[in-house]
């Protein structure tokens, strides 16, 4: 049932009654944004907080080396630094993204940009290894406020016509955040010191943040309800467990106690998880959304872009440098490429997508996945770089078509009243895709080239890490195929 009550600021704010199994509760529908103007400035607040949120994810990489040298301290363990924040966005999207659907949106974006800034502060100045550790995690707990709400605010305060225009944006921040990470790293390495790599957010995220304050509209209150702190606990566990287990997996082997540790405490909070969920009154997440066939179609279907674009991103450097000796400056022109294809592409394709409907960019974005991984499993060092710069330009229109329209797909297919969830499903499927890409590219890469370990890149001859990288390409290749069929067979959901 749905009513209204006039506030006093003579907006009419909309509420939706919800019957549970124990009993009544009325949720406030926050009002939609009429006005051009403060769309498009809620969605540059949102595209440049995962911006950041993408810049740090990939620019710690390209300093790692100075970072260890300077805490006298060997790779493997200055590695946590990568490790610490990537646990604290994978345990915490999905919890963060449901508290804030409790009419906390707002606040959870802004306090999230003070702890990123915060954090980005303490790591600039940390004086050993364990404060930079401990900043890390600060930081990682605001990127992933900032990463659960960003989507939300365009799902809580932007029109549906406007959804995939918005997730295009916002899938276009993330990408060049990620792909000129590693460039700036580069430079801040080559002539600064590697604080400064934390320390540029700063300015940035208290601006941000200030431009933030007067655009997010106000949260609406709402009626208090249960938290589900078990679930949260069980989902952190499970998230957290199973992501250090899959990014581990490739560096320790199957066999490592680590990993058969955290694999076996994923499974059993995953096992806990579902008990928990299907006994709750109010659950963190009602587990009845998977049941719904074209909801988790599209969900798993997104969850494959993600992993195959990152795991095809996680060997190009290697291939560019051992498998077509280039020089590190000339394969990050390379690696340039599809992210400027998809900053190109990405808004206009989201914004066609809102016009005509998700599936064809959903079918069309299978399509070029399966002809990038089609090109790079087959391509040698003797065929030049002709072969390279298509798949390349193939991989930016993949990137383009995916990252908007088939995000919309997600949460237009997600049941009644679940938008919120299916928008916290699909950012952790981004984040999740990108482990699970990484960790199964690593272990095709390994099986190919029948080495024990992916440690040894360089080491490797040439015709054992083609082996490998050509495994890869058709692991990738058989995954887009099923993200194909999947596409296909969920149609286009008519407008209600």
């Amino acid at each position: 049932m749905i009513f209204s009550v006039l506030f006093p600021d003579k907006e009419m704010i909309k509420f939706k009654t919800i019957i549970t199994n124990s009993d009544t509760i009325c949720y406030p529908m926050s009002p939609i944004i009429s006005n051009q103007l403060h769309q498009r400035l809620l969605l540059t607040a949102a595209a440049v907080g995962m911006f950041l949120d993408g810049l740090d994810g990939s620019i710690v990489t390209i300093i790692l080396p100075q970072i260890s040298e300077s805490f006298s301290t060997d790779t493997g363990t200055a590695s946590w630094v990568i490790i610490t924040y990537l646990l604290m966005m994978a345990g915490l999207i999905l919890i963060v993204g449901k508290i804030a659907e409790r009419g906390q949106i707002r606040k959870i974006f802004l306090w999230g940009l003070c702890v990123f800034t915060a954090g980005s502060a303490a790591c600039g100045i940390a004086p050993d290894l364990e404060i930079l550790l401990i900043a890390r995690i600060f930081q990682g707990i605001g990127a992933a406020m900032l990463a659960s709400t960003a989507s939300l605010l365009c799902v809580t305060y932007l029109p549906k016509d406007m959804y995939g225009m918005a997730f295009g944006a916002i899938s276009m921040s993330v990408s060049v955040g990620v792909a000129t990470g590693p460039a700036i790293g580069g430079f801040i390495a080559q002539y600064f010191s590697w604080h400064w790599a934390f320390l540029m957010n700063v300015p940035v995220g208290i601006l941000i943040l200030a431009f933030a304050m007067h655009i997010i509209p106000p949260d609406i209150p709402r009626e208090k309800q249960p938290f589900d702190l078990y679930g949260a606990i069980l989902l952190f566990g499970l998230m957290a467990a199973g992501v250090y287990c899959l990014e581990r997996i490739s560096h320790l082997g199957i066999s490592d106690p680590q990993i058969l540790l955290s694999g076996s405490v994923s499974i059993a909070c995953l096992i806990a998880f579902y008990i928990r969920e299907r006994m709750c009154n109010l659950p963190l997440i009602h587990i009845h959304v998977f049941s719904v066939w074209n909801f988790t179609a599209t969900l798993v279907a997104f969850l494959i872009y993600g992993c195959v674009s990152m795991g095809i991103f996680y060997l190009l450097p290697f291939f560019l440098q051992a498998g077509m000796t280039y020089d590190p400056a000339m394969a990050g022109l390379f690696l340039l490429i599809p992210p400027v294809i998809t900053a190109i592409i990405g808004v206009p394709m989201g914004r066609w997508s809102d016009l005509i409907g998700r599936r064809p960019f959903a079918i069309a974005a299978a399509l070029t996945s399966i002809i990038v991984c089609g090109i790079f499993m087959t391509i040698v060092p003797e065929t030049g770089f002709i072969p390279l710069v298509l798949g390349l330009l193939f991989m930016g229109l993949f990137m383009g078509c995916f990252g908007g329209p088939v995000a919309s797909r997600v949460v237009e297919n997600a049941p009644s009243g679940e938008e919120g969830t299916g928008t916290s499903l699909m950012v952790t499927a981004v984040y999740l895709g990108s482990v699970l890409g990484t960790a199964l590219f690593a272990t095709f890469f390994t099986l190919g080239s029948l080495e024990t370990g992916i440690a040894a890149f360089s080491d490797l001859d040439p015709e054992k890490f083609l082996q490998g990288f050509h495994l890869s390409m058709t692991a990738g290749f058989v995954l887009s195929v099923l993200a194909l069929i999947l596409s296909v067979i969920v149609r286009e959901k008519k407008p209600q």
